[in-house]
């Protein structure tokens, strides 16, 4: 009878361990979470889009290796390659909703975010755009945060760069799409403000292929400005495009006018590896100054950012900018937002949350606490332009634009 006794005591002891045990191997279990990276992997931006996927990966794994002490999440991503066409990056989110998929770390462009928008505030998808810029989608409230400024800080440091350098009119050349009307026409305002002159310009469809009647439209501009006694050496051209600037450059260097014109550029094509690519548009690009101003990383912060650039340029053989190293810091923010009770039973409750968590997070390309309209507060920006090294086109640094201070190197 004792005996007995003493083996249910074992019994049951045994059990209580194992139901112990089984629980613990339950809560070691990693949650897996699909997000979704809506990236230009082909076509024209894909230097963004392919650093963007890469920086994802990477972020994961360190999230797995820096932070063990949270709750573990396996990140399943679900990529889709948009190629900058607003119609795509549709098709991918309405098929990533029907995968399940809350998160989505992406489109590139403003067009793109335009298109997906309503779909995403219908649906309840978190939309975190490391590439948007357009003031238009400035808009408290909705489904769509952006880890990068928004135009009007794009302009404030153009601007600074175009005084600076003694331009008193410019000639702008744009693509048509939400992102580039935005930075047209705040740097129009803005310039135009502090006493500059900007012409009508020209404005040509992402489907433009043969770029003469917009370069000979500008070069007409410059002589007219010239005419009115404007200085040439105080005249430029405004560019605001993606990787089509190849193009544009084959099509403007045989012009005398433009040739002999500085131009200015935009975060579109900054460190673009397409122009860099091609030596006869990398050459016009050299010859006419071109700095491109781009949402800017820390030098303060390098210790901490450059580790994870040489990584991603390691697999890409592309230099990463703030832009994909931002999607870096997002997903880590989403990880910290993930570490709530029950994070994705309630959409509004997780959208507040991973707000909260990037107000304080310190991130490695710096505050990525974002203003009322869910765009980064941080207006920090590098100007980069293509230079002739060691017998290769490179993008180099030729100034910053941090607080509002202009420093050219």
């Amino acid at each position: 009878m004792k005996i007995r006794l003493i083996l249910r005591v074992i019994v049951c002891g045994l059990l209580l361990l194992a139901i112990t045990l089984a629980g613990e191997v339950r809560a070691a279990t990693p949650q897996t979470v699909k997000i979704g990276v809506l990236a230009t992997l082909t076509g024209s931006g894909f230097s963004l889009g392919t650093n963007t996927v890469a920086a994802l990966r990477i972020a994961a794994a360190d999230i797995q290796n820096i932070h063990p002490q949270y709750n573990p999440v396996r990140y399943r991503f679900l990529v889709r390659d948009t190629q900058h066409d607003p119609s795509r990056a549709l098709i991918a989110i309405q098929d990533l909703h029907a995968r399940g998929v809350k998160i989505v770390i992406g489109p590139q462009t403003s067009s793109e975010v335009a298109m997906i928008k309503p779909f995403a505030d219908a649906h309840g998808i978190l939309v975190i755009s490391q590439g948007s810029t357009a003031s238009s989608l400035a808009i408290p409230g909705d489904n769509i945060l952006r880890f990068c400024p928004n135009d009007r800080r794009e302009a404030e440091a153009l601007v600074a760069l175009l005084q600076h350098d003694g331009v008193r009119a410019i000639v702008p050349l744009w693509r048509n799409d939400a992102g580039n009307n935005g930075l047209h026409d705040s740097v129009q305002i803005r310039f135009r403000a502090l006493g500059g002159r900007v012409t009508a310009g020209f404005r040509y469809e992402p489907t433009t292929a043969n770029f003469s009647a917009a370069t000979n439209a500008v070069a007409s501009q410059i002589g007219n400005l010239i005419h009115s006694g404007i200085s040439p050496s105080a005249i430029a051209v405004y560019l605001a495009a993606f990787d089509e600037a190849v193009d544009i450059f084959h099509s403007a260097q045989d012009n005398p006018t433009l040739a002999n014109t500085t131009w200015y550029g935009s975060d579109g094509v900054a460190l673009s590896a397409a122009l860099t690519g091609d030596s006869s548009a990398a050459g016009f690009a050299a010859s006419v100054g071109y700095p491109n101003p781009i949402f800017g990383l820390p030098d303060t912060l390098r210790n901490r950012w450059q580790p994870i650039a040489d990584q991603i340029e390691a697999r890409t053989g592309i230099t990463p900018d703030a832009f994909a190293l931002s999607a870096y810091d997002a997903l880590f923010v989403v990880n910290l937002a993930l570490q709530h009770p029950k994070p994705l039973k309630n959409f509004d409750r997780f959208k507040a949350t991973f707000i909260d968590e990037a107000s304080h997070y310190r991130a490695i390309t710096g505050p990525t606490t974002l203003d009322a309209a869910g765009d980064r507060l941080n207006g920090d920006f590098d100007f980069w332009a293509v230079r002739l090294r060691n017998g290769n086109y490179t993008w180099v640094r030729i100034g910053t634009y941090n607080n509002g201070i202009l420093t050219v190197f």
